[in-house]
């Protein structure tokens, strides 16, 4: 846009605010409808002005709406330069132009339509017959490896209907734009029969593809060209299906007809009542499950552990749904009855002379402990691991177990009355000693009553230091108070709070 301002046949420099061409977009799209829209923007130069005062002279005139017009509307068909003479009501004279880019008119070629056996990978190519950068969209964008591209790839197998838009660069929102339609069909990706079949002897098993009547089918079963095979035999079975397209796809499936599970369970058996004995329905025939187990106690595994006499059956269900059953008589025999606690904790420490008994009743053909004793009984002496293994007159066993845990829940607080940090290596410290102390808050005063030393722990100890560890203290009776916590069981259950105090002599 150039804009200069005309007094008296000489040119002056542009100031501000002066009147120029003002527009609606400084392009045309060619082939498209809607008009550019140019006007004279004087208000800019005056606000106060009359626009009806002033006149204007528009070129080239015969490709604007009005040449005398203010505002004029064109429809270029190629990129123009259009001037404007604006003389304001006292004889100033302003010109001004704007150029109005025109663009191509141009088609959009998105390509063939598609129908494709399968149309993963397959490849989109648009293309425009014009020479200018434009940018790409393709919507939707379902299905595409890159919606903006010229040349997207189909990433998953379907049918749709694509419009893909190019619009010219550099245009901003309102850009020279056109479209095209192409519609991609997948005709026959992939073919299934399903997951292999096992079903009854005198079934009919049905195998559909469930594909249209118009395929060409040709089974693997001889002269058999329907689109559903009924098979009553045992054996692989294979199926080629080709769409009238041309597009063919193969597949094969195995059916196993069966009699039901084969179950080899006793019918009867002995046993001792402990440990029991397990009964095993699991069939023989493992190709024909999965299965299902249903025990006439209760129980759905295929393993149960029967520890009582009675009469058990079982019914067993296979993968086709065909099913057998069975009975069996257990004869549980009475094991040994006895007794030995839940596992408990003793204290050791506090009593170390003092032997504990672990007893089962006499009377039982044989006994057998973990450490080879063979009584009723065995004495210990510390934590461990005991069992034992008791035989009746009849040969049936049980073994039960103990184990015991060192612990002493009682707390021991020992603070020595007197100590003689007199450097001769003996009794040099006050040691706070103990067991079973979980949580300690120990302080030692002096005789006016002022905190000279403060432990925490078992085991903490004082060179009879004064508080500022630049001497020692003198030698005298110091009154010392304790609060503490212990364990009440081996589990770390804490008790409640305790107190004790005393007093303790330094001696030089």
């Amino acid at each position: 846009m150039g804009l200069f301002l005309l007094f008296g046949g000489s040119f002056l420099t542009q100031i501000a605010a002066q009147p120029y061409i003002a527009t609606s977009q400084n392009f045309f799209c060619a082939g498209q409808l809607d008009p550019v829209s140019l006007y004279c923007n004087v208000l800019a130069f005056d606000p106060t002005t009359n626009v009806a005062d002033w006149t204007f002279e528009w070129t080239p005139a015969g490709e604007v709406s009005d040449p005398y017009a203010q505002s004029v509307t064109v429809n270029p068909i190629a990129t123009t330069v259009y001037s404007a003479v604006m003389t304001s009501p006292t004889g100033d004279v302003f010109l001004d132009d704007i150029s109005i880019t025109v663009y191509p008119d141009f088609e959009v070629d998105g390509g063939p339509d598609l129908l494709l056996c399968s149309t993963l990978g397959a490849s989109l190519v648009a293309s425009v017959d014009i020479s200018n950068t434009v940018t790409w969209q393709w919507q939707p964008a379902v299905g595409l490896s890159n919606a903006l591209a010229s040349n997207p790839q189909m990433t998953e197998e379907l049918s749709q209907v694509y419009t893909v838009t190019a619009t010219i660069d550099g245009l901003g929102a309102t850009g020279c734009f056109a479209s095209d339609v192409v519609e991609v069909v997948s005709i026959f990706p992939d073919m299934e029969l399903g997951a292999d079949v096992v079903a009854c002897a005198g079934d009919v098993v049905t195998i559909d593809p469930e594909l249209p009547s118009d395929y060409v089918y040709e089974w693997s079963e001889a002269e058999a060209v329907l689109p559903v095979l009924q098979v009553t035999a045992s054996g692989t079975y294979g199926l080629t299906a080709t769409s009238p397209e041309g597009c063919s796809h193969s597949d094969v499936l195995d059916v196993l007809f069966t009699d039901g599970p084969l179950l080899t369970l006793p019918d009867s058996t002995t046993t001792c009542a402990s440990p029991g004995v397990v009964l095993s329905a699991s069939p023989t025939n493992l190709e024909t499950g999965p299965f299902q187990f249903n025990w006439s106690h209760g129980p759905n595994d295929a393993e149960v552990l029967i520890n009582e006499s009675g009469v058990y059956q079982v019914l067993v269900t296979d993968a086709g749904g065909c099913t057998n059953s069975a009975l069996v008589e257990v004869l549980a025999l009475p094991s040994p009855e006895f007794y030995l606690p839940g596992d408990t904790s003793l204290c050791f420490d506090d009593f170390p002379g003092v032997e504990y008994v672990l007893g089962v009743p006499a009377g039982f053909a044989g006994y057998q402990w973990a450490n080879g004793a063979t009584s009723n009984s065995i004495a210990i002496s510390g934590p461990g691991s005991f069992g034992v293994v008791v035989t009746n007159d009849i040969g049936c066993e049980s073994e039960q177990a103990i184990f015991v845990q060192g612990f002493c829940s009682e707390p021991t607080l020992f603070i020595p009355t007197a100590f003689t940090p007199d450097g001769d290596g003996l009794n040099e410290v006050l040691r706070i000693e103990g067991r079973n102390l979980v949580e300690l808050n120990f302080q030692l005063y002096n005789r006016w009553g002022n905190l000279v030393w403060q432990a925490n722990s078992i085991g903490d100890y004082w060179h009879a230091q004064s508080p500022s560890l630049t001497h020692y203290v003198q030698d005298e009776l110091y009154i010392w108070k304790a609060k503490y916590r212990h364990y009440t069981d081996p589990s770390g259950s804490l008790s409640t709070w305790f107190e004790a105090e005393g007093a303790v002599r330094v001696l030089r």
